[in-house]
């Protein structure tokens, strides 16, 4: 498993909540590979992710207390599912941030997609 570093970050921090960071994710047409992850660094350890693709209307959520690699999904006709380690995967929470998985099954990072996050501390 690699670090996926081909996109582009735009940052949206809060200036009402120190504990509150949001940022655009915009990944350009280059292949995207199942087993690599997406790392952001809010500069916090966050208790709550939530990871939209606004492309194709895909969110995951991860909550503190939930396993690594894993997330709440929901597609865009509102259908919501829970992802685990070793299926689809999901959301880490890291010290300083957060990862996500790239697996297409998943579909929360794809190539040419833009995603927005919102991480809580």
């Amino acid at each position: 498993m690699a670090e996926n570093t081909t996109y582009t970050l735009t940052r949206y921090d809060s200036e009402i909540s120190p504990g509150f960071v949001a940022g655009e994710v915009v990944f350009d047409a280059t292949a995207i590979v199942a087993t690599n992850y997406v790392e952001i660094d809010v500069g916090f350890k966050p208790k709550f992710v939530r990871w939209i693709n606004l492309t194709d209307r895909i969110e995951g959520e991860h909550h503190i207390g939930m396993a690594d690699d894993s997330c709440l999904k929901r597609v865009a006709a509102g259908t919501g599912t829970l992802e685990v380690t070793g299926g689809n995967g999901g959301i880490t929470l890291t010290e300083r941030g957060f990862r996500v998985l790239q697996n297409a099954t998943l579909a929360l990072v794809l190539a040419s997609k833009t995603c927005r996050y919102v991480a809580y501390r």
